[in-house]
């Protein structure tokens, strides 16, 4: 079957999705998408073997029943994000966010030469960046999905919340005008970089983190602010703006760049140890470390 066939396919089946459940109160579509997740994941194994295998590195203490609790609860979550992502109203939505750090964030801006939000998958990072669009003029840098008709679907979302969506590929030069116009862009910071990474420690192993917070903070001056959105027990969500890590002193080379990409990196680590049901254990995050570039 050709790709685009293939896509279309499977764009015909998520609409049909979307425009079932959208039918239902929105608390019954909630429960029941959070639920469905975990069903699915525990019915066709989903990578469960290898979050299982990262979190023992990370957790060698921990029971596998313990193991087990973190990947059913990450499921849970990701079930929950989803309803809040496609079916939740914004307003609503915005009801249950407690912020953290504010000023930090509106102090970085306040300085004039744009923002990066350094932050990663954890929590509902969507909600998150809705919730800054409302305030500042925000743009996230993401890939692009297989699949071009839920890649569009998805980033018309985010548009309409006035968040504009940056092609990771070739993203330089539009992040470069963005933060010339004094934008918020957001980078998520805990992917696999491969060959294209520095090697930094991340959760006590070592692992090609990406640059390009840190080189482009090096080239422009721009402050960093790390954020994170935690979902809390009682359904509500936390999003905390960390104080700005300024790239001042840090010059423009490969071992000035190793050390900065680190400190950044490293803030996400206590959060993903506090709460590590809510980080995505399903990607491969130390799986480029020995293709990264070394000082």
């Amino acid at each position: 079957m050709r790709n685009s066939t293939k896509s279309k396919i499977e764009y015909f089946f998520f609409k049909l999705f979307i425009n079932i459940f959208k039918v239902f109160p929105y608390r019954f579509t909630r429960s029941f998408l959070a639920k469905l997740f975990v069903f699915g994941a525990s019915l066709f194994d989903i990578r469960n073997s290898l979050a299982s295998k990262q979190l023992k590195m990370v957790f060698p203490d921990k029971t596998n029943k313990e193991i087990n609790d973190i990947i059913r609860k990450m499921y849970y979550h990701m079930g929950l994000t989803t309803a809040e992502s496609y079916f939740g109203k914004k307003e609503n939505l915005f009801d249950t966010c407690k912020i953290q750090g504010w000023d930090n964030l509106k102090n970085a801006v306040e300085e004039g030469k744009g923002v990066i939000l350094a932050t990663g998958h954890f929590g509902n990072w969507e909600l998150a960046g809705k919730y800054i669009a409302a305030n500042f003029k925000m743009a996230v840098v993401g890939k692009r999905q297989r699949n071009r008709y839920f890649d569009n679907y998805t980033n018309a979302l985010r548009l309409k919340d006035n968040v504009i969506v940056i092609n990771k590929k070739n993203a330089l030069r539009p992040i470069l005008k963005m933060l010339g116009e004094s934008y918020i862009v957001s980078l998520l910071m805990d992917q696999n970089a491969g060959r294209n990474g520095v090697l930094t420690d991340f959760l006590g192993h070592e692992a090609s983190t990406f640059v390009g917070a840190a080189k482009i903070a090096i080239k422009t001056g721009c402050p960093i602010v790390p954020a994170y959105a935690i979902r809390k027990n009682d359904g509500s969500h936390l999003f905390i703006c960390e104080e700005v890590i300024s790239p001042e002193g840090f010059k423009n080379n490969l071992e000035d760049i190793t050390k900065f990409t680190e400190i950044i990196s490293k803030r996400i680590e206590k959060y993903i140890y506090q709460y590590p049901h809510l980080w995505f254990w399903v990607h491969k995050r130390w799986k480029g470390s020995k293709k990264a570039r070394k000082i």
